[in-house]
């Protein structure tokens, strides 16, 4: 079903050390895909993939051919046509920040910048990153993939609702409204995975919005709590689920990536489904 969320990009440091220390606390395993060096073979960035949706980047010595040097580089969303979505940011003035060919499905997906309400979207069709990656070696689609896994991307923007209208306009995508979860004044959310906060509150301080929280669903959440805070991690805010068990946001954690943790048992609540039920 499009659209939806499919990967989220986040600049990193030091590439080894993030995808040891994520592997560690999450149980999250990355790889790389032999496509990076075949588009970008003088770049010298280094890009890791994983069927749980994180996709870190470390700038080469000449930095990166898109993105702006903020963290968040990318949020990606699956959509029946990458040409239409561009076609339609295009009559409204949006030209994409980069172009991606994937050369197994003969198909471009577009990344546009922070021009469009102060986050880099990229559109890309339903399938093709998994046919490209699939051409090396398996590799399971986000809503398949068994957890640990991003279950939702929370972004902070100043107008919600003027973003949403947008969101639908070009992307499709269709909004409710959901808890903040003591994030902002008021969110809206969407069978999609993405969380849209405004007003944020202390309990965002020292993040680099518009990244709040990847919501990462998990198998073993207490497990994984304590592998965190072990690692020096506090849980700045745990609450109760109506659904059952407990999610715990963290803040900054490796590398600066803000993460919760929730039980797959509660994945319906942290997408707003019940409050669509309601409605």
């Amino acid at each position: 079903m499009v659209p939806k969320f499919c990967r989220m990009a986040w600049l990193v440091d030091d590439m080894a050390s993030f995808t040891a220390e994520m592997g560690d606390l999450l149980g999250a395993r990355f790889r790389t895909p032999g496509l990076i060096a075949e588009l970008y073979p003088d770049a010298g960035f280094k890009v890791m993939f994983g069927e749980h949706g994180i996709e870190p980047i470390e700038p080469g010595p000449g930095g990166l051919p898109f993105g702006g040097g903020e963290r968040l580089i990318e949020i990606a969303i699956d959509v029946a046509d990458a040409e239409a979505v561009r076609a339609r940011l295009g009559e409204a003035g949006y030209e994409p920040a980069a172009i991606s060919y994937l050369p197994v499905p003969a198909v471009n997906e577009y990344l546009f910048g922070r021009d469009f309400h102060g986050i880099p979207f990229l559109a890309c069709t339903e399938g093709v990153n998994e046919t490209q990656l699939r051409s090396e070696e398996p590799f399971d689609a986000l809503a398949e993939a068994a957890p640990p896994k991003i279950g939702c991307v929370e972004l902070v923007v100043e107008d919600a609702d003027a973003l949403a209208a947008d969101l639908k306009r070009f992307y499709g995508m269709d909004f409710i409204e959901t808890d903040p979860a003591g994030f902002g004044r008021r969110a809206l959310v969407g069978s999609h995975r993405v969380k849209l906060i405004e007003g944020p509150t202390a309990l965002l301080d020292g993040l680099e919005l518009p990244l709040a929280a990847l919501d990462m669903m998990h198998g073993d959440v207490e497990a994984a709590r304590r592998r965190f805070e072990a690692a020096g991690f506090k849980v700045r805010c745990a609450r109760a689920l109506k659904s059952g068990g407990n999610a715990y946001f963290f803040g900054a954690t490796v590398q600066g990536l803000p993460i919760t943790l929730y039980p797959e048992s509660a994945d319906a609540e942290m997408i707003g489904l019940f409050e669509r039920e309601l409605a």
